[in-house]
């Protein structure tokens, strides 16, 4: 069962107004886009395109017709293209349930007062050696990703918050050795995603996952660089978000960071159906024409923007 609660009547007024959707213009961009698919032989016909999914590109592009267009082919193309990075699709089976013994991922329920909806990945404590495997927490990550565009709602942006205080020294070898695959990951999130990224927040960062955090950095624009926001500590969030979108054991109203991730679990195997058709949703990878025009060059990315 779904359980991301969407925003108030006055929030949507003030979010619609925000991503520039006038009357009728969500429609028509839905029906703009299932005309480019029709027009596209490497993309899915448009019958079998989830209206909802459309509508998110529409709205994660500001109603930006191009840009919507843009990441939509980037989406599908990268199912064909990345296929190992979208392989394994629950988190209750091998070989991603081992990861969950490392990394919590988990978009909280409630929006923030400004429509924003709000995504933990939290580091845990004790955390087995064996379980950090870094490929399978972005895969993990994407996965989590898929499923949140089948249950959001219209929001604002995005905002992540990194709960970094239980890594260990040798994560940051693990995260050097698979640097490819995380650059490949943010990268693939700005291009074929369509959120917007308001701000991410940073917690208990030790020194020894500077390296990382400097990766991740090197993988956004400028605009974005300047979102980050470091914390020492948990209790620092209550400055930047009301008690009420927050988990209980971070000074909040909301369930715990443990029930949520085994929800979080759950409604991804309650979406097989859904997680199938997007992996099935193009089979073909497009000739060296398109992937240049979408990744810049064949093999790799531009450094994408992102709102």
């Amino acid at each position: 069962m779904a359980f991301l609660e969407g925003p108030s009547l006055k929030q949507a007024e003030m979010i619609k107004l925000e991503l520039g959707e006038g009357p009728g213009e969500l429609e028509r961009g839905v029906r703009d886009l299932r005309s480019m698919c029709a027009a596209n032989p490497y993309l899915p016909q448009p019958e079998s395109l989830d209206t909802h999914l459309l509508e998110s590109f529409l709205r994660g592009c500001r109603m930006d017709f191009e840009r919507a267009r843009k990441k939509l082919e980037t989406f599908c193309y990268a199912r064909s293209r990345f296929r190992d990075l979208y392989e394994y699709r629950s988190l209750t089976e091998p070989p991603l349930n081992d990861v969950c013994k490392f990394l919590d991922i988990v978009p909280l329920p409630k929006l923030t007062d400004e429509g924003l909806r709000v995504t933990i990945f939290r580091v845990r404590p004790n955390y087995p050696e064996n379980a950090t495997d870094i490929t399978a927490a972005v895969r993990a990550i994407l996965l989590i990703s898929d499923v949140r565009m089948h249950d959001e709602t219209l929001i604002a942006g995005d905002v992540f918050i990194w709960e970094a205080s239980h890594v260990r020294a040798s994560i940051a070898a693990r995260v050097a050795a698979a640097a490819g695959t995380v650059r490949r990951s943010i990268q693939l999130a700005q291009a074929a995603y369509p959120q917007r990224m308001r701000r991410i927040h940073v917690v208990g960062a030790p020194a020894l996952v500077a390296s990382s955090l400097h990766l991740m950095r090197s993988c956004v624009n400028e605009k974005v660089r300047k979102r980050y926001y470091l914390h020492s500590k948990t209790e620092e969030l209550l400055d930047h978000f009301s008690t009420r979108v927050l988990p209980v054991e971070w000074g909040g109203e909301e369930e715990s960071i443990e029930i949520l991730t085994k929800k979080w679990r759950r409604r991804v195997d309650e979406v097989r159906d859904y997680l199938r058709y997007l992996r099935e949703l193009c089979d073909v990878t497009p000739d060296a024409s398109y992937d240049a025009d979408i990744y810049g060059a064949v093999g790799s990315f531009r450094k994408l923007d992102i709102d």
